[in-house]
């Protein structure tokens, strides 16, 4: 099992045994992608992305990750209004959907490889795949088709 990077927000308990993280979160068909990052880096911006392929928005910001059967699940926190900021624009409220089990995480960071060696970070007792990869206009359609 894998130590998790240095480089990854810190997960903090939540209520119900979940852990919160600075994040924003989507679902694409029946998968949940949790996009990791510093402020501004573009999280909001890549969501608004895959939302306009057809992903919906579990959280803007603030995630959720609760333990569950076969993998955590992605939610948003309760009473959150679940609208994505769109940084210049405002807050607009797109499809969306409640929960995703957390099929991967995306730092929006430098990738250390063309193509890299594998990477997990263990949350809930579970390697989830962990990408790494700067904020660009192509990123978008490269996740979408990566978790279709």
């Amino acid at each position: 099992m894998s130590s998790p990077p240095a480089e990854l927000p810190r997960l903090s308990p939540a209520p119900d045994g979940a852990l919160s993280v600075h994040g924003s979160a989507v679902r694409i068909g029946a998968r949940g992608l949790l996009i990791l990052g510093p402020a501004g880096a573009g999280k909001s911006g890549l969501a608004a992305g895959l939302i306009a392929l057809g992903a919906t928005l579990i959280a803007d910001d603030l995630t959720l990750i609760l333990p569950g059967g076969g993998a955590p699940i992605l939610r948003a926190p309760a009473r959150a209004p679940v609208r994505l900021e769109l940084r210049g624009l405002g807050l607009v409220s797109p499809p969306t959907s409640r929960e995703a089990p957390f099929a991967a995480a995306l730092l929006l960071a430098p990738s250390r490889a063309r193509l890299p060696e594998p990477d997990t970070w263990p949350v809930h007792g579970v390697e989830i795949p962990l990408l790494r990869h700067p904020a660009q206009p192509d990123l978008a359609a490269k996740m979408h088709l990566w978790l279709s």
